[in-house]
């Protein structure tokens, strides 16, 4: 291994087996690296992670978090400088380590231990060379796995991501051009979540205008308009704040209340109220893609005033 092929690159180490941190960084330093983090609990890791960085090596069991909860706000954003970040999951087997459960997190790898630090160099080296494309959607971003089907219903739509680690290590780029580089990946991030939850939207607004379901199985009626509210609740979430995009966030806001009315099977019209739910989810679609040709949203009040004053009902 050269020793510069890592210089210049970031990465972050959390462990609290200080004998393999010892030897992962001895490792990676006679490589040339030398911005190295080690961090014995998540606390340390949130702090490493306000900058941006390349490369997070993370035992699942370290202390202070959940391992999933830390990769998925990663990669949704809501954690560090960079989503798209290299990821390999640290794990001991043992008789209740699941497995899949881990690579659902949104990880790149995942590295069972006890293992030499070399196979870590390894592993990451294979990850500067070639990584997976990432499913996008509003409950799950990381690398596609064709084998995971989407518990949530998103599309398995893939993009391709920035790798800044490949760009330090093969192609040497210079901070200018890997700070646009992030900037363009984010904003692709943000599209491709946002067009997935209105499609997920879009397509159970039909199947329940169709009363396309089985009440005999776990997915039938109710769960469809309880996905329906979360759904509606990601997208208010993500759009909220956005001076571009409000218009969909007050939509989502009125799909939700009326899938809760349609989960708890109070409402006494439910044929109307689907066909105000499918003009809400094509209203969504209208004013995101308006949103992004910087164009005026005209049917957005329309429809949310019909919505609004049919709730003025008794």
């Amino acid at each position: 291994m050269s020793d510069s092929l890592y210089r210049g690159t970031v990465m972050v180490l959390g462990d609290a087996d200080a004998n393999f941190c010892r030897k992962v960084s001895t490792a990676f330093f006679s490589g040339g690296l030398r911005d190295l983090a080690v961090c014995a609990d998540a606390e340390q890791l949130r702090k490493a992670l306000a900058s941006p960085t390349d490369v997070i090596l993370c035992d699942v069991d370290l202390p202070g978090a959940k391992f999933h909860d830390i990769a998925q706000n990663i990669r949704q954003g809501r954690l560090g400088a960079n989503p798209f970040v290299v990821m390999i999951a640290l794990t001991r087997m043992t008789e209740t380590t699941n497995i899949p459960a881990i690579l659902e997190s949104g990880v790149d790898d995942l590295i069972v231990k006890p293992c030499e630090a070399e196979i870590v160099v390894q592993r990451v080296g294979a990850l500067a060379i070639r990584r997976n494309s990432f499913v996008v959607t509003p409950a799950y971003v990381g690398p596609s796995r064709r084998h995971m089907k989407r518990a949530d219903g998103s599309d398995e739509e893939v993009v391709e991501v920035p790798n800044t680690l490949r760009a330090k290590v093969a192609q040497r780029m210079v901070s200018a051009d890997l700070t646009g580089m992030l900037e363009t990946g984010r904003a692709t991030l943000a599209d491709n979540r946002s067009q997935s939850g209105i499609r997920v939207i879009s397509r159970l607004t039909r199947q329940l205008a169709n009363q396309q379901f089985d009440e005999n199985t776990p997915y039938g009626k109710k769960h469809a308009f309880r996905t329906l509210a979360q759904k509606a609740d990601e997208l208010v979430e993500e759009h909220r704040d956005s001076k571009a995009t409000f218009h969909v966030a007050a939509i989502a806001e009125r799909i939700a209340l009326l899938a809760r009315r349609g989960e708890t099977g109070t409402t006494k019209a439910m044929t109307i109220e689907t066909g105000l739910l499918l003009q809400l989810a094509d209203a969504t679609l209208v004013a995101y893609l308006a949103s992004q040709k910087s164009a005026a949203t005209t049917s957005a009040p329309a429809i949310l005033s019909i919505v609004d004053e049919y709730l003025k009902q008794p």
